[in-house]
């Protein structure tokens, strides 16, 4: 086989260099990628400096604020598109929990201080899903933004992931577990109850918030507001 020898001065020499990078040697042995685009992770976040400048320019603007029929609005804080629609895929499908705190501290950044609640409740999750996620979005909400804000939430932190208790039960018996072991055993006083503001991490019709505020109601509680990470108008969930 004939050798060709090459120049320091010929571009192919470098190639090997190229292909193996210290770029590509950190993130094979370090896991320092963007879940996005594989790319090396310098920002203090879970996203690459790109995808970071695409997420805050998509993002710039808030959804609008959904009237509701009954005394509470719903407040989405990002759209369910774009970028920002990808992150919450990995967050809540894949598991990341780095990225929901991401989206979680972010959509905080979009709110004032919320004055009026006294506690945060989050939608729990079905039967089925918590048995194929082992996590839990909305939980996972409630017990952010309750470090964020002080404000205290419906959970204490276990529920963050999947008990064998709430494997066995299906969503009104987890909620009536929930409740009954920590309203009914005085964890929660009135006053909580009188500020209540549902989580949930995806808003389309509107249907599962409308009736878990029923469920709280019947409960004694008084619903101030609801909110959601993403706001997915019914038409957007068509066509995906």
């Amino acid at each position: 086989m004939r050798i060709r020898w090459v120049s320091p001065a010929d571009p192919s020499f470098f190639l090997p260099v190229r292909v193996f990078s210290l770029q590509d040697f950190a993130v094979s042995f370090f896991g320092l990628s963007c879940p996005l685009c594989r790319a090396f992770v310098r920002t203090g976040t879970p996203l690459c400096s790109r995808c970071l400048d695409t997420f805050e320019r998509e993002t710039r603007h808030c959804p609008d604020e959904r009237a509701n029929v009954d005394d509470y609005s719903v407040q989405g804080l990002f759209r369910y598109e774009g970028i920002a629609r990808e992150v919450f895929g990995l967050a809540k499908f894949g598991g990341n929990r780095a990225l929901a705190d991401f989206l979680i501290e972010r959509g905080m950044m979009r709110l004032s201080y919320p004055s009026d609640v006294h506690l945060w409740v989050p939608v729990p999750p079905e039967k089925t899903r918590l048995l194929d996620r082992g996590f839990s979005l909305p939980d996972r909400m409630a017990w952010r933004i309750g470090k964020l804000t002080g404000i205290p939430c419906a959970i204490d932190g276990s529920s963050l992931h999947a008990e064998k208790e709430q494997k066995k039960l299906d969503r009104p018996g987890r909620l009536s577990e929930r409740l009954h072991r920590e309203w009914s055993g005085g964890r929660f006083s009135p006053h909580h109850r009188s500020g209540v503001a549902i989580l949930d991490d995806l808003v389309t019709t509107g249907g599962t918030i409308r009736s878990f505020a029923s469920f709280l109601r019947k409960k004694g509680a008084r619903i101030v507001r609801a909110i959601t990470l993403f706001d997915a108008p019914l038409r957007v969930e068509r066509e995906s």
